[in-house]
Order: structure tokens, then sequence, then C-alpha cells
């Protein structure tokens, strides 16, 4: 049998995107984040001292300014997904965590539909402990890992362990399970977070009602 035979692939799976953000973005997101005093911990998962929420004129300020990013997400998740999603989307919190050492962020999800997290400082010491790990597990310190399965055996992909790069971004579903590992070194690992919020096109009552109390950002 000569004929070439044609395959097709079945891609499927929760629609998880990187990219690099600008560093004077980056750099005025820290300035900002450090002067932050609303304590986050009572509303978030993680095993750390250090969370706090951005106040409104921050939070306005990042809308503007992550807007083209996200609306290329937007625009690849479509294709990805096969459908138009006719939605508005709704930042709900903006926080900044400044992690130390032994500190961790359990398995957990966040609320929403779209979640973020991206990475303003990954000290030399951090990576250079991630690189000498010397145990079974696939990220090591410092790391994130995305758990769309617990089942990840050698015909199934249910997990996927990623080491922080500075001035990056990842976006993925909020539903997703994911986790930090702890670490062992003497410096700060400061990451920024965030979840977006699906509104109907043609009513935006949430919003209407506070709900939601930051513009939409993404208009389909």
């Amino acid at each position: 049998m000569n004929k070439e035979i044609e395959f097709e692939y079945l891609y499927w799976g929760p629609l998880v995107t990187k990219f690099k953000l600008e560093n004077d973005f980056c750099k005025e997101l820290l300035d900002r984040g450090r002067k932050c005093e609303e304590d986050a911990r009572s509303i978030l998962a993680g095993i750390l001292d250090r969370e706090f929420l951005y106040g409104q004129e921050d939070v306005d300020w990042f809308c503007e300014k992550f807007s083209p990013y996200l609306n290329k997400h937007m625009n690849f998740l479509n294709y990805y997904h096969n459908r138009m999603f006719e939605v508005k989307l709704h930042l709900d919190k903006l926080w900044i965590n400044f992690m130390d050492k032994q500190d961790s962020n359990p398995l957990h999800i966040h609320n929403g539909n779209l979640s973020f997290v991206m990475y303003l400082k990954v000290p030399e010491a951090l990576k250079k402990e991630n690189e000498s790990y010397k145990g079974t597990d696939t990220g090591g310190p410092g790391s994130i890992k995305f758990f769309n399965s617990l089942s990840n055996d050698e015909m199934n992909i249910g997990r996927h362990s990623v080491f922080p790069e500075e001035n990056t971004v990842w976006i993925f579903p909020a539903s997703l399970n994911h986790m930090v590992v702890p670490f062992k070194t003497e410096d700060e690992r400061i990451s920024v977070s965030g979840n977006f919020h699906f509104l109907e096109k043609d009513t935006g009552k949430k919003a209407e009602k506070g709900y939601l109390k930051n513009r939409p950002i993404y208009n389909g």
C-alpha cells in the first residue's frame, strides 16, 4: 500500500497561553504593588504572609495596559474552541504575591472564567536551587504546576510544570487546578494574579448592580 495516509489529531483540554510582557509595564506594576497595603490573605489559598490587593486606581491602569494582551488571547480562544465568546470581561480581583522561603500555594482553583499569573521577580538563587533539585517532582522548587487530570500515566498528559520567567504571563481557565512548590532560597519570588468574569454583552446587569465594579477590558 503506497498511498500516503492522512492523519488528523484531536487536540483537547484547557487552553493555557504564555507570552512576554513589556519591561516598563512590569516595572510599573511592581512599583505599584510594593505600595499596596490591603491584606488579601483571607480570600486566597496561599500559605504566605504577604499578599496584597491593588487599589481601584491601580486596577484601572492595569486594565488599560493589559487589554491588548487579553484581546489576543481571546481571539485565539475563539479559534481554539471553534466558537465565538460574545462576552465582556471584567476584572474581579488583582493582587500581588511576595513569596519567601518555605512559602507555598496548595492545589487550588480560582473564581471567575479566566485567571492569569505574571512574574515580576524570579531570584537567580531560586533558579540555581531549581536547577540543582534532585528529587522526583517534575517542577522542582519555585515552580507552578497545572493539573488538568490527576491521572498522569504514559498515555495521558494530565499535568504540566513551569519554572517562572520574569516578565512573562500565563493565562488559564479559572477552574484549572494549580499549585506552587515551596523553596528554600532567601529571596522574594514576586507574582501578580487576577480573575476575569465573563458577562453577557447584551445585558450587563451584574455590572449595573455592582457585582463587578471594574470596567470591561475586552468587548468580543
